[in-house]
């Protein structure tokens, strides 16, 4: 508490000259201005934030920005105080003078909220000194809404003192450093009413598209189904678009509403388009004559409008970040609309696409992921460059979707620009340019004429749905005049004709990245008017003339799709095309073929893939490709769920398009909680070149000892049989012989049923244990035709045979007997040699074989990690010979020590005296270490080697 006491009595002085003169700070005379002067921003002082930036911060790192009050309408645009660590929001301060009412008006209550739940920060705080009021900015707020909701924390300023124990460590500088103020919230979660604004403002983004494409589909009986789909899209980005420049400053206030109030909405709104084209000339108003004579009704278009404002709207949309309306049309580009009916009538539905729809939704990759990718490929490569050097520099997306990782690039080129004008010796040289300007007191902007310039100069992208090219360059639009106000459209431009906005027509473009227009050499397909949509074909040479006449583009970022629906036609061509395929099941594979088709010699490409393509035994070839072709840089590996709807296990590449050399060294990192660390540095003569599966989560010194184990094993498959549990009849898939002959369990199997031969008992993973099988009359099986596949005699007959679980992050096996079925959740392994099953069991569940599994199967950890037969196969067997004396030695102490094993774990299940299962417990203990040490002997381990096994 001795830290706080210089605090505690600067507070005390401050809180004292309050109290002696409250009755003029309370009278109308006082304004909020003097009130954040002389109290407010000293408050905050003592909290450690630098509120007047007398470190000098550059723009972009202040952690205190003040804003002006902007009015529009009547209403304030932006939030008094936003408080960042590192240029990233993390509150709001909205200030009133000490006349106003915080604990029961609701109106400033309401207007936190507002700026706060836009902005999507969890808390935000509401203040005039005179009182303090701390809310849950999660909660969607409402008009009707008292001052008290959301409202977690009320203090006046005679109670400062008793409080600031929570207030210092909640929102002090130092405690956000510290983690603080997130574990507050994190602790605060998953209250009623917490629901996201990017889910929110979805919802109501889809509600507008359907009640558009049903309303344009009953008045225009003649549309088809892709102009029905681009209308929509349009009205909705223009209106949009509009509102959000509203809310700036840079158009008229209430401009959208005046429209919506008219006789004929939609052309008027048409008139307004036209306007805007003129004044931003981007693409995004560019005239239609077929758009502008399709009909909607008035009442669709102004229900729609008018929801877009205050206070019917929650939203305030002047501090929506373009990040947040990104994960929006992520969401909606996964949907479109279709005719209902077999002949289309005139009804419209939104459907999920079938791609998405296989590949089980719409992923939208976290802000984290792609500051990573973006720092790690465009921040490397402009890196200590003049803005005239970066001008030359070509970064591209090439399945850009909604344009998420472009923004991020562009952002951080914005960032930088600003920053380098803004250092000491390049400011004056940049005002009298024209590259930036004072916005306000010692605080500077880049113009709009700067951003357009690297916006042209820099980001590309391309995207197969027209949609979402369009998505792309409203993200983009947006992110150029984010931080702009009204002085955008009038004080820069009053000695220039430039547009706000430039033309991205050549920088985004709509085609399929992996087909050229030479998929047409294979004659006439006769595709569909759909179909052509789908392979939509893209000559990046031609598109892209001028970037690939200087060698192509320096780095390519994104998330390619992972898995697509291919026509037969698509699949020829890829076969014929792209060379490093075992098999195309999954898009993103083919993308990282293709990288090297777009980029100059040294460019670097920055991605998040699945990480099948290094551990799946199928995929060879584009893995020897890979190591071969590039010079890995880093990889960034990520135990958890990235995609938190998606099942697929993902990490980041950063790879040079260089030919690696044996003594390279390449990074591998791991991120938990959005925090990256270091994991180990990698020498890449230790990757294997001939296609092997790798794992480059293990330390070099597990990869050397997993090296050198492998090379002196053999295969468990060369020495067993290892076949996959039996499927049951599926419901919908095809019909069994008889209704009653599928999986039955206990309560509908009784004794005399169990007398005929059909009937056998049916071992599910859950029931095996190490060394243990706990199935206990639970699951019985009708074994026929009726089940997927017919399976090799032997795994019924067989005397012994080990089971493997199949679901869990390591190996967990026991021995059973004949006459067990065993479901597809197990792997079973029958013994093909002369040594004992047990031996085998051994091995299977020892610590060095789940070490060197773990090393084949990185999935330690994960929710829904798998044991595959293919990586059981794998499992390095020592040779042993048994008429040797020491390796018959051996192996019959292996055997002895299982079946003790065995005998333990039984004794352990039956035994009901704790006390006495407590001490079997430490025998099985006992035996469980001397079964590891005997492994290490055989496997030949040396005492550091073991090390690295147990660490």
């Amino acid at each position: 508490m001795n830290d706080e006491t210089p605090k505690l009595k600067a507070l005390a002085r401050l809180t004292a000259l309050f109290s002696t003169n409250y009755a003029q700070y309370k009278s109308s005379g006082y304004d909020e201005s003097n009130a954040r002067t002389d109290f407010i921003d000293k408050f905050f002082e003592m909290l450690d934030w630098d509120v007047r930036n007398e470190q000098g911060f550059s723009e972009n790192y202040r952690e205190v920005i003040r804003e002006d009050k902007v009015k529009i309408d009547g209403q304030q645009k932006a939030p008094d105080y936003c408080f960042r660590i590192g240029g990233m929001r993390k509150f709001f301060v909205e200030a009133k003078k000490p006349g106003v009412n915080i604990k029961d008006n609701p109106e400033p209550a309401f207007q936190i909220r507002r700026y706060a739940y836009t902005a999507k920060l969890p808390l935000s705080i509401l203040t005039d000194f005179d009182e303090f009021a701390v809310y849950d900015t999660r909660i969607k707020p409402d008009k009707s809404d008292k001052a008290s909701v959301a409202r977690i924390f009320y203090c006046t300023f005679q109670e400062y003192e008793q409080q600031f124990d929570f207030i210092c460590n909640t929102f002090s500088k130092n405690a956000i450093l510290k983690g603080s103020f997130d574990r507050y919230v994190e602790e605060n979660k998953n209250k009623k009413g917490t629901t996201p604004i990017d889910e929110d403002l979805l919802f109501f983004v889809e509600d507008w598209r359907i009640e558009l494409a049903k309303n344009i589909a009953l008045r225009n009986p003649d549309i088809s189904i892709y102009n029905l789909n681009t209308v929509v899209q349009k009205t909705i980005d223009r209106i949009l678009f509009l509102r959000i420049a509203e809310s700036k400053g840079i158009e008229d206030a209430d401009l959208l509403k005046t429209v919506s109030q008219s006789i004929n909405v939609y052309e008027h709104l048409n008139q307004l388009f036209i306007r805007a084209n003129i004044k931003y000339n981007s693409g995004l108003f560019k005239p239609e004559s077929w758009i502008e004579q399709v009909r909607i009704d008035n009442k669709i278009l102004s229900n729609i409008i008018v929801n877009l404002y205050y206070p019917d709207c929650p939203y305030e949309f002047a501090v929506l970040p373009v990040e947040i309306l990104g994960n929006i049309y992520e969401k909606f580009l996964g949907k479109t609309i279709r005719f209902k009916g077999v002949k289309g009538g005139h009804s419209a539905v939104i459907e999920e696409k079938p791609e998405v729809r296989k590949a089980g939704g719409v992923y939208y990759t976290p802000q984290y992921i792609v500051d990573y990718i973006v720092q790690n490929t465009v921040g490397m490569l402009i890196k200590d460059k003049t803005p005239d050097e970066i001008a030359a520099l070509r970064f591209v997306d090439p399945a850009c979707g909604s344009g998420s990782f472009l923004v991020g690039a562009y952002q951080y080129l914005l960032n930088y620009h600003l920053d380098y004008y803004t250092n000491g010796k390049n400011k004056k040289a940049a005002i009298k340019k024209e590259k930036i300007y004072e916005a306000a007191h010692d605080a500077y902007k880049l113009t709009i004429a700067e951003k357009q310039q690297i916006l042209q100069n820099n980001i590309y992208g391309v995207d197969i749905d027209s949609q979402a090219v369009e998505v792309t360059k409203l993200s983009l639009y947006l992110k150029l005049l984010e931080n702009e106000g009204n002085e955008a459209s009038g004080q820069l431009f009053r000695f220039s004709d430039m547009a706000l906005l430039p033309s991205l027509e050549n920088n985004i473009k709509c085609g399929n990245s992996l087909i050229s227009t030479d998929f047409y050499a294979q004659g006439d397909l006769g595709l569909s008017d759909e179909e052509q949509f789908k392979v939509n074909c893209f000559d990046w040479d031609k598109e892209f003339a001028g970037v690939f006449k200087a060698g192509g583009f320096d780095a390519v970022i994104g998330n390619p799709p992972y898995t697509y629906l291919i026509s037969d036609e698509i699949q020829r061509y890829f076969q014929w095309m792209y060379k490093y395929q075992d098999y195309q099941k999954d898009l993103y594979l083919i993308f990282l073929e293709k990288y090297s088709k777009l980029l100059k010699q040294s460019g670097t490409f920055g991605v998040i893939v699945s990480n099948t393509w290094l551990l799946s035994v199928t995929y060879r070839k584009i893995r020897q490709y890979l190591t071969l072709s590039y010079r890995w840089r880093k990889i960034l590996y990520l135990p958890e769920k990235v995609f938190s709807e998606a099942v697929v296990d993902t990490h980041v590449l950063i790879f040079d398009y260089n030919v690696p050399k044996e003594n390279d060294y390449f990074d591998v990192e791991v991120c938990r909680n959005k925090a990256v660390t270091q994991m180990h540095t990698v020498q890449f003569s230790d990757i294997p070149k001939d296609g092997s599966p790798i794992n480059v989560t293990v330390n070099p010194k597990g990869r050397i000892l997993f090296n050198k184990i492998i090379q002196q094993c053999r295969p468990l498959s060369d020495y067993c049989n290892i076949y996959n549990g039996v499927k049951p009849f599926e419901k919908g898939k095809g019909k069994p012989p008889q209704s009653d002959r599928v999986m039955k369990e206990k309560p509908y199997v009784l004794e005399g049923e169990r007398t005929g031969k059909e009937w056998s008992p049916l071992l599910r993973g859950s029931l095996i244990h190490r060394y243990t099988n706990r199935w206990n009359s639970d699951y019985w099986i009708q074994y026929g035709e009726w089940l997927a596949a017919p399976r090799d005699p032997a795994i019924f007959t067989a005397l012994q045979k080990i089971v493997v679980r199949q679901t869990g992050d390591s190996l967990i096996a026991t021995v059973i007997g004949p006459g067990v079925i065993c479901r597809d959740n197990l792997h079973i392994i029958i013994n093909n040699s002369d040594l004992s099953l047990l031996f085998y069991l051994a091995l299977v569940n020892s610590k060095l074989l789940n070490f060197i599994y773990e090393i084949i199967n990185p999935e330690k950890g994960e929710a829904l990690a798998q044991v595959k037969k293919s990586h059981v196969e794998q499992l390095p067997i020592p040779v042993i010979n048994l008429s040797k004396k020491s390796d018959k030695t051996a192996h019959d102490n292996f055997v002895a020590l299982v079946d003790k094993m065995l005998e333990l774990k039984l004794q352990e299940h039956a035994e009901p005296n704790p006390k006495a299962k407590t001490m079997i417990q430490r025998q099985i203990g006992a035996v469980d270490g001397q079964i590891n040490e005997a492994v290490y002997r055989l496997y030949g381990l040396t005492e550091e080697e073991i090390g690295v096994v147990e660490g």
